[in-house]
């Protein structure tokens, strides 16, 4: 069985690939063959897909070998507080490893989808060519080092100056406190030896001097988003943006995979073809008032394996987590509880979803 529906609703060429590859995944672990199991551990219910081994790199006793890793955190990754969970982060590496084995990861990135470079620039104010300027020069990072466990310090309050937010529009678009956590928590992962380098994608320059700011934490790479559209008049590698990497030794990568890899409605349409919910109907049982809401993706990860010195990709494939809240149900009715006998009545209903 075949999802072409969700070829027709992917944009992009990474995100059409994953979408064909979770197709295929769902219809040999559901079709073809039964290939799922629950995991304790992780209080998930996995699909796996049969023809993909587990722990492929011991199996196929690879040496010598790179391992880069890219999390997509998708707009369902953001809790109530509108924040990125990090706990996403231990969901994705604990799955990579069950996929992989206990590997060291040499590359990891984290894109945010509600990122991209086309946000604000600040005023153009660089003098003409003829004035007596040194282009060498570039504004340093004020970085504070991170606290002893590696989680960043507060960010700066809001009165705090700086080059970069030298106008409300900049400013909000700069602010990176939302990210501190999940990124605190790569920085945790490269001090345990988990990650040799750590990364993010698709920031402008502004964005970047403020992540450091506000983190104390400087990023070994940089990846930026590069496309053929010739209608794309924005470039990402701009000269400020490469002499600050320059400058602070982050090494600048380019990308081209799809800004939005995975939407709402590509994976209810996969939902909707193999099943997913009649299949495994939920267990929850929510408060009285609530409901369960449908299942969004929350994060998608892409793993690499290349063999070091030859460049040849041994493995590559995803790795794509959803779930669903518990949200309140417009349907509800309210509930009375009488007590004629008493002088006072209440009900409660709670539960977890």
């Amino acid at each position: 069985m075949t999802s072409t529906g969700v070829r027709d609703q992917a944009t992009g060429e990474s995100a059409r690939d994953l979408a064909n590859s979770l197709g295929d995944t769902l219809n040999k672990a559901l079709v073809i063959s039964t290939s799922f199991r629950f995991d304790p551990e992780l209080n998930m219910l996995e699909i796996l897909d049969p023809c993909n081994l587990r722990n492929n790199i011991k199996v196929k006793g690879l040496k010598n070998y790179v391992v880069s890793v890219k999390m997509h955190l998708l707009p369902a990754a953001a809790h109530t507080d509108d924040r990125p969970a990090s706990l996403y982060i231990r969901q994705a590496m604990s799955c990579v490893e069950r996929q992989l084995g206990p590997v060291k990861i040499d590359e990891l990135f984290v894109s945010f989808a509600d990122i991209t470079n086309h946000f604000p620039k600040p005023p153009d104010s660089r003098p003409p060519a003829s004035a007596n300027h040194d282009d060498r020069r570039s504004p340093a990072i004020l970085v504070e080092p991170p606290n002893s466990d590696g989680v960043p310090r507060s960010a700066p309050s809001s009165g705090h100056a700086s080059s970069v937010t030298s106008n409300t529009d900049l400013h909000a678009a700069c602010d990176m406190t939302r990210y501190l956590k999940v990124w605190g928590a790569l920085n945790r992962l490269k001090r345990t030896g988990k990650a040799v380098k750590i990364g993010v994608c698709d920031l402008s320059k502004p964005q970047l001097e403020a992540l450091c700011e506000q983190s104390g934490i400087v990023p070994d790479m940089l990846q930026v988003h590069v496309t053929n559209d010739p209608t794309e008049d924005t470039n990402p590698l701009d000269d400020s943006l490469q002499k600050l990497a320059k400058l602070h030794d982050i090494t600048i990568r380019t990308h081209t995979d799809s800004m939005s890899i995975l939407n709402d409605r590509t994976f209810q349409k996969l939902v909707t073809d193999f099943k997913i919910n009649e299949r495994f109907p939920t267990t929850e049982v929510p408060p009285q008032g609530y409901k369960i809401d449908f299942m969004r993706p929350r994060w998608v990860v892409n793993y690499n394996v290349t063999l070091k010195n030859r460049g040849l990709v041994s493995n590559r494939g995803y790795i794509a987590m959803a779930s669903s809240d518990c949200v309140l149900d417009p349907n509800r009715t309210s509930r009375t509880v009488y007590a004629p006998n008493a002088s006072s009545s209440s009900s409660s209903a709670s539960g977890s979803p």
